[in-house]
């Protein structure tokens, strides 16, 4: 129930903020390792036919003001016909951490806005057409895909880049050729349960060089599952961003130009609600948020979030999360903590 693949990516569009790339076209290197978790590939249920994995990637912008990105992911791939199919078609969402080697910096690489951090926190989704069956393991892939990256305002600047791709690749089975047998789905909670969590870290207002703050995110949420493998969940979240407070009073007092009235209330509320995959003690959620609550006026009320979180024991969770809006613009990079009431 194992596979390996290898996948080599071509920039179809240009970078974000005027990066064109005609003569010299980006490329990358993808080195994927994937775990099946489906039960049975005579049960048509999309939902049940998915693949976890690990990825590593190598992506040269060839450019000298850019530099490179070297990053590891977790992948959740779902099938969307069935994996027993000669063509396979999946649908991919793979979150990670990576290394840009020649960042930000306003003596020697001021040009560079889009990472303004050696570390980043990238953001991934892609199609794939897969024929996995060749010659005997060997078969081959192509696909569509779009990465993101961005630092999470951990550190100005952070335009990010939003890269279309194409990538084409080779892959290898390690599983028989036998079809799988029908085997017992476990059992699962089939009742609403109650979290409290607080997320935290620390990020930087759009004002290059204003210096980094605290944040703190207590709320509570109510999940439940829809099968073993997926859950929904609804809550609610008070932000308290202190990098905030200090963009508010240096516009106040420095910014005549925006014409704040008032010292605006810092603190937000926020509503969401969230899709979770997991396997084992790994999961991977996505989901879209409101500030009913935000008197100053940063960016939109609108959010998303894509996080991980890992499965301490029974009752404790460890939550990572990338705070975004309209899929582009990055506010926070979050670590917490999540009690099962």
């Amino acid at each position: 129930m194992f596979s390996s693949d290898v996948n080599m990516g071509y920039n179809l569009a240009r970078i974000e903020t005027n990066y064109w790339f005609e003569e010299k076209m980006p490329y990358s290197f993808q080195l994927n390792w994937h775990r099946s978790n489906y039960e049975n590939q005579n049960r048509l249920n999309i939902f049940g036919y998915s693949d976890f994995g690990a990825t590593f990637l190598y992506h040269d912008f060839r450019d000298n003001e850019l530099g490179k990105n070297y990053g590891l992911y977790a992948f959740m791939e779902y099938y969307l016909n069935r994996p027993s199919h000669r063509l396979q078609l999946s649908f991919r969402v793979s979150q990670g951490i990576a290394y840009n080697t020649n960042p930000y910096n306003r003596q020697t690489n001021s040009k560079n806005k889009l990472f303004g951090s050696h570390l980043l926190f990238p953001i991934d989704v892609a199609l794939y057409l897969k024929y996995p069956k060749i010659f005997g393991h060997w078969g081959w892939q192509m696909g569509l895909a779009i990465f993101h990256y961005s630092n999470g305002f951990l550190q100005s600047p952070n335009y990010g880049a939003n890269i279309p791709s194409l990538t084409l690749g080779l892959n290898y089975d390690f599983r028989s050729n036998e079809v799988l047998s029908d085997k017992h789905f476990p059992d699962y909670e089939k009742k609403w349960q109650f979290l409290a969590f607080l997320r935290l870290g620390i990020n930087e207002s759009v004002y290059y060089d204003s210096g980094q703050r605290p944040f703190f995110v207590p709320g509570f949420q109510v999940e439940k599952h829809l099968s073993f493998r997926h859950k929904i969940n609804f809550g609610a979240e008070l932000y308290l961003s202190y990098f905030l407070r200090e963009q508010i009073r240096y516009e106040y007092y420095s910014m005549s130009e925006y014409r704040l009235d008032k010292m605006y209330d810092f603190k937000r509320i926020g509503v969401f609600a969230e899709y979770e995959f997991f396997y084992q003690k790994l999961g991977i959620n996505m989901g879209v948020g409101y500030h009913v609550y935000s008197p100053y006026p940063y960016r939109t009320k609108l959010y998303n979030r894509f996080g991980t979180k890992y499965y301490l024991s029974k009752h404790w969770i460890g939550l990572f999360s990338l705070k975004v809006y309209d899929i582009n613009n990055a506010e926070a990079m979050e670590f917490g903590v999540m009690y099962r009431l």
